[in-house]
């Protein structure tokens, strides 16, 4: 998941919730005469697309909109930003995204990327995040 390689687990002995543990600040590992059955009904490819990259906020989670303008359209129609994305393009020739995801740090990363070419419609918070960070100078699209 990410550029960064995570280990996917829960521990039983604290609670349900499953966690990220990124692997290049495990310090050790013991190897352990035990076993485990992964839980039932529990999708790996379910529970990536919960998030744009890596972390997971349920307050976060929801949908996520986003507009790119006419010269970025077709630009950003190539990318899979996200597993359940929906392209609409738009009369005008803009192109709007829709998915459902959490992780708005990681999602202004990228959206900085593409300068004032996008603007957030859903959600306020990340809307209010990148607003202020739209820039007009960039000469290229990712």
């Amino acid at each position: 998941m990410g550029h960064r390689r995570y280990l996917v687990a829960r521990d039983p002995a604290k609670d349900d919730l499953i966690r990220n543990y990124r692997m290049d600040l495990i310090q050790s590992a013991e190897v352990l005469d035990q076993s485990f059955a992964q839980a039932e009904g529990f999708s790996m490819a379910e529970y990536a697309a919960q998030s744009f990259g890596i972390w997971q906020d349920p307050d976060q989670f929801g949908e996520v909109v986003w507009k790119f303008s006419p010269e970025a359209a077709t630009r950003a129609a190539e990318f899979r930003f996200h597993p359940t994305q929906r392209l609409e393009p738009q009369p005008d020739g803009s192109l709007t995204v829709r998915f459902e995801a959490a992780g708005w740090l990681e999602m202004t990363w990228h959206l900085y990327q593409w300068g004032d070419k996008v603007e957030v419609l859903a959600p306020e918070g990340l809307r209010a995040m990148v607003h202020d960070h739209r820039r007009s100078d960039f000469s290229s699209m990712p």
